[in-house]
């Protein structure tokens, strides 16, 4: 291969500037424009079709863009793909993995594949992500007789191996127990945090985005919707926010009363789950960046009744990309 590389002299890992796949038949995809930084754990989000898949499969250089163009470490993922996929590491959301291998042999011939520091022993490493992903005790039992869950787990320990700076992770968490999802939600902050390494995961699980992710980015209809930290997301697509608190039954008097603090636009109660005699309410605000919940709790407790928690709405982000699939139904993106 010669002439000269151009690569960028940027901080960004993955840059699409104006990336459009055709496929023809009116099925286009873009042009989209993304920016992923070093170190950052990026939630990439949209509905089916949205071109989630086709934007992954752009960084690997598995497809071409018709128009515009990919970076991945500078380089393009296409003419240049050795330079660009270096230190990149990838898990599908399905993966198709030799079932007549066990993980250790598995794994043994990926490694085979990647150019190992001189420093870093195979045998060793294998046995690192084997345990790093909870399949230490299953390293000899075939993977035609693990269990869904496991071979996500095994998917995860062969984009893991070789300490890549880069993961590129379709919909990561699919098939795991709610343990293994905390679990592999803590490796994942690990990996950014210890090494600066890079995260880029699609996902449908709006919580796990939300309780793991740094910055999101939200695709509709091939185009970038909203990229940047999930807290300024959901504030730039929603326009007010909302407290959650449990305590015990109110009498209409401060449930007025709290209808009169300045910025509560609505409040919804219901019957707890557990005791009927209190109540789960949700209050919503007036502003995204508003918080009255010292007020609230004032109130309610010279009221003399109990207050057992309160906090700032939780699933913010699924309301946000609920509201920002909804602003875009039927009209142009």
């Amino acid at each position: 291969m010669t002439g000269k590389l151009n690569t960028v002299n940027s901080s960004n890992v993955i840059e699409l500037n104006g990336a459009i796949k055709d496929y023809g038949s009116n099925k286009r995809i873009g042009p989209v424009n993304l920016s992923i930084e070093s170190g950052e754990i990026v939630g990439f989000l949209g509905p089916n079709g949205s071109g989630k898949t086709t934007c992954i499969r752009l960084i690997l250089g598995l497809i071409k863009t018709s128009q515009g163009s990919v970076k991945v470490n500078g380089f393009d993922p296409i003419s240049h793909h050795v330079q660009a996929l270096n230190n990149v590491a990838y898990s599908p959301e399905l993966p198709n993995i030799q079932t007549f291998l066990n993980p250790t042999q598995f794994l043994n011939l990926i490694s085979h594949e990647l150019n190992f520091p001189d420093n870093l022993n195979r045998t060793d490493e294998i046995k690192r992500v084997l345990e790093l992903v909870g399949l230490r005790e299953y390293q000899e039992t075939k993977i035609a007789k693990l269990s869904k869950g496991m071979v996500q787990r095994l998917s995860i320990a062969q984009a893991l191996i070789g300490s890549p700076k880069t993961l590129i992770l379709d919909e990561p968490m699919i098939g795991l127990d709610p343990a293994g999802v905390a679990h592999f939600r803590d490796v994942f902050k690990n990996f950014s945090s210890e090494g600066k390494g890079t995260v880029f995961m699609s996902s449908h699980i709006m919580g796990e985005v939300e309780s793991l992710c740094t910055s999101v980015a939200i695709i509709h209809r091939g185009k970038i919707l909203f990229k940047g930290p999930v807290d300024e997301v959901v504030q730039e697509v929603l326009n007010y926010s909302l407290v959650q608190l449990e305590t015990s039954s109110l009498t209409p008097q401060i449930i007025q009363q709290l209808q009169e603090i300045p910025g509560i636009i609505q409040i919804n109660i219901a019957n707890s789950n557990n005791d009927a005699n209190s109540n789960v309410i949700e209050v919503t605000l007036s502003k995204r960046d508003l918080d009255v919940r010292s007020e609230i709790s004032e109130l309610i407790v010279k009221s003399g009744a109990k207050l057992y928690t309160i906090k700032q709405g939780e699933n913010m982000l699924e309301k946000a990309y609920i509201e920002a699939l909804r602003e875009k139904k039927g009209g142009k993106s």
